[in-house]
């Protein structure tokens, strides 16, 4: 799936627990914006893809593949290895928790505890975007992974089942843009009554979940084992089939617009 639905789904699952959240509009903030750093942290492994990756970190740590094998391959380090795993989302969450301590004056004459329990909101965004991205390229093409490492170091590889595209999954992200867009306007309406506020976002993010499934089954369609241009074509047609040809223009035009993939 593409990094912008990645990230927004993060911010979306943020959007949730900030309704949760007695902080100030500052707190609320950084916990949806590092939820969206958690839905976009797992594609760092694409990073083989970069045009100097060869000469930079593949010098550096002296790789015998380049940098477009390794991207394709099942090494640890390629896509979809260590960096798509559960054990990946949790070392992650941990290591800024500790940052969180270490950078922090007066949290340092904190235990670790205290401060993880401080942020605890936060860094349950962090890794709920983490693995929200996983469950989502778990159900792109198998391609040449076979799904995701999820339970590395077992070398098994879950999902590549193919129900929906690579990219252009208009009809997606626009549930995902909803629930961040309600949600929003709920932490501005209810945000002097924090019973509320807590119950409707987390209603819409549960609401935002099933309506994301059911845009899936409504693709019907798997794009395994298929020709990549035929796939675009058919994914695009589908999608024009489910959003009408009006919406399906303005997103086609936001997706020629954008310079990363979408």
């Amino acid at each position: 799936m593409d990094i912008l639905t990645h990230i927004l789904s993060g911010f979306a699952v943020g959007t949730a627990l900030a309704g949760r959240s007695t902080g100030t509009w500052r707190t609320k903030t950084s916990i949806i914006l590092f939820s969206g750093l958690g839905g976009a942290l797992p594609d760092i492994d694409a990073i083989s893809m970069w045009s100097k990756f060869d000469m930079t970190f593949g010098r550096l740590f002296g790789l015998s593949h380049s940098g477009k094998v390794i991207y394709s391959a099942k090494f640890w380090y390629s896509h979809h290895g260590f960096m798509h795993s559960l054990m990946a989302a949790l070392i992650f969450t941990l290591v800024l928790g500790c940052l969180f301590w270490l950078f922090s004056k007066r949290e340092r004459n904190s235990s670790l505890i205290g401060v993880f329990c401080k942020y605890k909101l936060l860094l349950i965004g962090f890794v709920s975007g983490f693995v929200i991205h996983l469950l989502q390229d778990m159900i792109t093409p198998a391609s040449s992974w076979g799904g995701v490492r999820l339970f590395f170091p077992h070398e098994i590889y879950i999902g590549g089942t193919g129900d929906i595209w690579w990219w252009n999954n208009y009809n997606l992200f626009l549930v995902v843009v909803g629930v961040i867009l309600v949600n929003i306007c709920l932490l501005l309406i209810f945000r002097k009554d924090k019973v509320r506020v807590r119950k409707f976002t987390a209603s819409v993010f549960l609401i935002g979940c099933l309506c994301f499934a059911w845009q899936i089954m409504r693709i019907g369609y798997n794009f395994n084992g298929k020709n990549y241009t035929d796939c675009e074509l058919k994914s695009k047609e589908i999608q024009r089939e489910i959003l009408g040809e009006k919406i399906y223009r303005k997103m086609e035009k936001l997706d020629n617009f954008l310079i990363i993939y979408f």
